[in-house]
């Protein structure tokens, strides 16, 4: 890899911002830029939530940040690796999994060095071990059965992505504190749990983490006044 490719990683890794400018030729909103600078937080901010209505841009965010993700870190023999879900498989395909063939597809730098699949996205250099996959969960499902969904990850840079968690139970988080957890431990750890979602009930995942101090909650309303609408 080039010297000059290197000083790119290392920028796109400190600034997320400038690696969706870079990348997909765009100029993120306001809010969504305070959230690509959270992302890259990597001493804080390890939880991080996203409310709105439909529409404003929050399966976008999930999706530079993923890539971001995929594409700046790892190293050494350590390779990141993450999972996304959503409510239901159907909406996770139509949703946050086209939404990132979306922008993978307008950058010939990452279409270059990974992979998009129905299933799977991964570094050509190392598809069985740098990857974000899709998982999903029978319909009607208890909290443990969706909780798995979320397990057997261990990796030195780790994202856990849930989507349209407005309806998710709460519990199902408990899998992806103990993948954070042990992936802070690690010297030079890198790991984030991000969701997203319309507050649309109050058994839903989405508002018990609005209540918790650990998580930094992003708040997006349809104000045309608001900066961060």
């Amino acid at each position: 890899m080039s010297e000059v490719v290197i000083a790119k990683l290392k920028l796109w890794k400190k600034d997320p911002v400038q690696f969706v400018r870079d990348n997909f030729h765009v100029e993120p909103d306001k809010w969504q830029a305070d959230a690509l600078t959270i992302f890259a937080d990597q001493n804080d901010h390890y939880r991080i939530a996203l409310r709105a209505c439909s529409g404003p841009g929050k399966s976008t965010v999930l999706a530079w940040c993923a890539l971001n993700f995929l594409v700046c870190y790892g190293g050494n023999g350590n390779y990141p690796k993450g999972v996304a879900i959503s409510i239901t498989l159907d909406n996770l395909k139509t949703g946050l999994w086209a939404e990132l063939s979306f922008w993978m597809n307008k950058s010939k730098f990452i279409t270059h060095f990974f992979t998009w699949t129905q299933t799977k996205i991964f570094a050509n250099e190392r598809p069985d071990v740098w990857w974000l996959a899709a998982r999903s969960f029978p319909a009607g499902s208890d909290t443990e059965t969706i909780g798995k969904t979320l397990s057997g990850l261990h990796a030195k840079y780790l994202l856990y992505i849930v989507d349209e968690s407005g309806a998710i139970p709460p519990a199902i988080i408990k899998t992806a504190e103990q993948g954070l957890g042990e992936t802070l431990t690690r010297q030079g750890g890198f790991a984030k749990i991000l969701t997203a979602g319309n507050p649309i009930t109050t058994d839903g995942l989405l508002y018990a983490v609005a209540k918790m101090p650990s998580w930094h909650n992003i708040k997006i309303t349809s104000d045309p006044e608001d900066p961060n609408r």
